[in-house]
């Protein structure tokens, strides 16, 4: 059961991170007062909080079929 909550919980989880890290920046793409060098520091971020995500994604499903088979 644990194994099914991560598998849900973690898209939600990375979602929550990415919405929560881009709304400050948000307003400044708008309003175009973003320069670049901030854009692409925040394009890091999100790349990494992606690829954390996929990575436990991945470990939750290959959990999630080890335990079920």
């Amino acid at each position: 059961m644990i194994w099914l909550l991560g598998v849900i919980g973690i898209p939600v989880l990375v979602v929550l991170l990415l919405f929560f890290s881009a709304m400050d920046d948000f307003w400044q793409i708008i309003t175009l007062k973003i320069d670049f060098s901030r854009l692409f520091g925040d394009l890091i971020h999100v790349l990494i909080i992606l690829g954390l995500g996929i990575l436990a994604e991945l470990f939750f499903l290959y959990q999630l079929v080890t335990t079920v088979l």
